[in-house]
């Protein structure tokens, strides 16, 4: 374990906590296991007792371990969702890779949830989209940062689709999708194509055109994934 930098680096409990949350990460320390002792972390990482503690109440305050009275300390069992709750918890070690399977797993159920939508879309579904559509619009000619208006399109099309699950796993994505919306939207000129995609999956899904509705989805996200270099 003893890798710890001194110099030039975060702090020593900083980089405990890190180390730590890549072990739990990686599976070395699994849910519901028992932590080594303060005592016993701080040998393996050759430090005093002090720092081991400050990382341990940081891992406790986000929500990754718990301390149980007279016993020591657990890593927490923790749903997809919770741990999606923490973004910072779920990406901070490895971005990029983190980033690449979210588009992975968008492409599959976006295509899908746009196709559906286009067979079972209502009036009000229109309109909602429509609305996400227009203020996209205005965000993009006033200069401000779109990933809510964005967002906002997209969930439309989840909520048009008429199915339960689909809804569901897109909600537990939702952090994530914050974060790469956020990507997004900082590099220059990508706004513009992307509004244009909406307005055109907006167009096929008005038209019930399932086919095209799905074909336009997925060349949305695979241009969004290349041009921010999301590819494996």
């Amino acid at each position: 374990m003893n890798n710890l930098s001194r110099q030039n680096s975060p702090s020593l409990y900083q980089q405990i906590a890190g180390q730590l949350r890549r072990y739990i990460i990686e599976g070395k320390f699994k849910a519901g296991e028992k932590l080594p002792s303060e005592r016993e972390l701080a040998r393996s990482f050759g430090v005093s007792r002090i720092p081991v503690r400050e990382a341990l109440k940081t891992l406790e305050f986000i929500g990754i371990v718990e301390y149980v009275r007279g016993d020591g300390i657990y890593v927490r069992t923790l749903s997809m969702k919770d741990l999606l709750s923490h973004v910072e918890f779920a990406v901070q070690d490895n971005v990029l890779k983190t980033l690449t399977d979210l588009f992975e797993v968008r492409e599959s159920i976006e295509v899908k949830a746009a196709q559906l939508a286009a067979m079972c879309r209502t009036d009000e579904d229109i309109e909602t989209m429509q609305i996400a559509v227009l203020d996209m619009e205005r965000d993009v000619k006033m200069g401000r940062n779109h990933k809510q208006s964005s967002l906002d399109f997209h969930n439309a099309i989840f909520k048009a689709c008429n199915n339960i699950l689909l809804c569901r796993i897109n909600d537990v994505l939702v952090d994530l999708q914050h974060l790469s919306r956020q990507r997004s939207s900082e590099v220059p000129g990508r706004e513009e194509i992307s509004l244009d995609y909406h307005r055109r999956i907006l167009e096929m899904i008005r038209e019930q055109n399932a086919k095209k509705a799905g074909e336009l989805m997925l060349e949305h996200l695979q241009y969004t994934r290349n041009t921010l270099g999301y590819t494996k």
